[in-house]
């Protein structure tokens, strides 16, 4: 008796036809192969016996064999992570049918590459991987960055959100903790960064609150960047000199700065208009390491920054 395994069809997947459903889970199987499985009546839509070019519908169930897992996509296939659905779980803020909000922790990145065996988006196709949604990273945050991270769970939603972020209709605002103050309560700053390998230097704009001098060295800023670099306030902050503290790539520190052994930078909080129209606002609880930093200085979790928005 052949093990089988049922799909329902969202949204996502609407009027798609039934061979590029499946071969977008399960590009290993050959075109025959998946022929016959279909005249045999081995995958089936709603029970029934379909062809290939069969158009799927929200609510469709697609009654797949188990042995398929064999064949599936790479990113399928190397996706799944034991006990990865409840580790997304944990650090999840919101969901709903549309998108997931999450709280990244601090040393994990949020995409693969050159070794880098654990990142959250493959966390995210694990967690997903028996279910209709198709988490899509619409930003990025660094790997040692913590805080609010925006996934798109519709192919619609991530068209929609990443349009948001390119065209800087997306608030976000982060608190650092840096080595150094600046000498205005809030500004703007526009120098050119380096991006990329070969350094290209880039225009970008990130506005800061000083929130708190914790002393003559050490101070608590608000940033909201207006443009989206990669290590964009990472930068900012060091040619600015005041440096965020725990941050090896960019800037010197001093004695105490020194002292501060991660990097002390959360993306707070989020603001963007939803497709109905509403306005929605997203807030990340502290990382450990700066709940630790908050406690030792009696610093607020609720600080009143008045007046602090991103402007077009």
């Amino acid at each position: 008796m052949i093990d089988l395994r049922e799909y329902n069809i969202e949204t996502d997947f609407s009027e798609a036809r039934l061979d590029r459903w499946i071969s977008h889970f399960f590009s290993k199987i050959s075109h025959n192969n998946l022929e016959k499985l279909l005249r045999k009546g081995i995958i089936k839509v709603n029970g029934k016996k379909v062809k290939s070019s069969f158009r799927l519908n929200k609510g469709d169930i697609v009654t797949l064999p188990n042995f398929l897992d064999e064949l599936a996509s790479s990113s399928v296939n190397n996706s799944q992570i034991p006990g990865a659905l409840d580790f997304i779980k944990k650090i999840t803020i919101f969901q709903n049918e549309e998108i997931l909000i999450l709280n990244k922790p601090f040393g994990l990145a949020v995409q693969g590459g050159t070794g880098i065996e654990n990142h959250l988006d493959g966390y995210l196709k694990s967690a997903f991987f028996n279910s209709s949604f198709s988490p899509r990273l619409v930003h990025r945050l660094d790997k040692e960055t913590t805080g609010v991270l925006v996934v798109a769970l519709t192919r619609k939603i991530a068209v929609y959100l990443s349009n948001l972020f390119q065209e800087r209709k997306v608030n976000k605002t982060y608190w650092a903790i840096t080595d150094g103050s600046p000498a205005l309560d809030k500004g703007d700053i526009d120098f050119d960064i380096k991006v990329g390998e070969d350094n290209n230097h880039l225009n970008c704009l990130t506005r800061y609150y000083k929130v708190l001098n914790l002393n003559d060295k050490i101070c608590w800023i608000a940033f909201q960047p207006v443009t989206g670099r990669t290590h964009q306030i990472r930068q900012h902050a060091s040619m600015s000199s005041f440096p965020i503290v725990g941050d090896k790539k960019y800037g010197r520190h001093s004695k105490e700065g020194l002292t501060f052994k991660k990097l002390h930078l959360h993306s707070r909080s989020v603001d963007f208009m939803n497709v109905n129209g509403d306005i929605l606002h997203f807030e990340a609880s502290l990382p450990k390491h700066m709940k630790e930093t908050w406690k030792k200085y009696n610093l607020p979790l609720n600080p009143n920054i008045e007046g602090f928005t991103v402007r077009d």
